[in-house]
């Protein structure tokens, strides 16, 4: 009786985790260098981890691409960290956390998506080649990820681009301290926003000419350049607000001590409004805010 074939077409998607597999089993590391005819890539291991993976071909993303998608950063940022980590030898991905660009724990998340997606990608490839080049390596992050955490069911939770989901009951606070923020002599908008997506949680007043969530989005970068500026020369305070003045407006932007990340956002006409007096609604606003 002939021996049954083996599966020949099952066969090269195992290939590449079988490859990782033995790099991970490794004391030494390296990098697993992986090709096909349409992708290829690397993943490099650290002390039996995945700390860090690379595509080239159609479709291919970096992690800076992620990052600047999910608007955590801008290119100007990606530039600035880059030319820091060429100069200093420091980790990408430590660099954005020292400099206050990004949380640690958003940025592993978002880490942890990509290099999932990654993975998967070179997983599925037909035919494909894999070698385990052994090198032992040092790297200064602990931004590393066990094999388990990477090819498990993704979580149902909201991807780190998204805001915070609020209830029905947290909404109508959000909506009723917006509406009493309005009531400040000279606003004309006012929003509730979040600074690691730049999107709105909630939104009274704007119009045609002013739109209330373009400008709290941008004004995410005028939060973050201050945090890194901060973190810079070593001030540990935080922010009670910021007041950018205008020819005709004032914008001001504080962020909420009892939830990080978020803030509020209000734009006044400067010809009625009294920034004082603004600035003292504005407190007591955020002490309505429910959370």
């Amino acid at each position: 009786m002939n021996p049954a074939p083996r599966n020949a077409v099952s066969q090269p998607r195992q290939v590449v985790r079988a490859v990782l597999n033995e790099a991970l089993e490794s004391k030494l590391g390296g990098e697993v260098v992986v090709k096909s005819t349409t992708v290829s890539g690397r993943v490099f291991v650290v002390e039996r981890k995945v700390a860090w993976t690379v595509l080239t071909g159609p479709g291919a993303r970096s992690f800076s691409t992620a990052l600047i998608d999910a608007k955590l950063v801008n290119r100007e940022d990606v530039e600035q960290v880059m030319a820091e980590c060429r100069k200093s030898g420091g980790n990408f991905c430590e660099t954005l956390v020292a400099w206050g660009l990004v949380p640690r724990d958003t940025l592993r998340d978002l880490l942890r998506h990509h290099v999932a997606a990654q993975l998967e990608t070179l997983f599925g490839l037909a035919e494909a080649q894999a070698l385990f080049v052994p090198q032992p390596r040092s790297y200064s992050s602990q931004l590393t990820f066990e094999l388990a955490e990477l090819t498990a069911h993704p979580p149902q939770s909201q991807s780190p681009s998204s805001p915070p989901e609020l209830d029905g009951e947290v909404m109508a606070n959000v909506k009723q301290a917006l509406e009493e923020a309005m009531k400040i002599e000279g606003a004309f908008a006012v929003c509730l926003a979040d600074a690691n997506s730049g999107m709105t949680l909630g939104s009274v007043g704007g119009n045609a000419t002013f739109n209330v969530e373009a400008a709290a989005a941008g004004n995410t970068e005028v939060m973050r350049a201050k945090l890194k500026t901060m973190k810079a020369l070593g001030i540990k305070d935080r922010i009670e607000d910021m007041l950018i003045t205008l020819g005709e407006q004032y914008h001001i932007i504080r962020p909420l001590a009892a939830r990080e990340g978020l803030f509020l956002y209000i734009a006044l006409h400067r010809a009625n409004a009294n920034l004082a007096m603004a600035r003292f609604r504005m407190a007591d606003v955020e002490k309505t805010i429910q959370l």
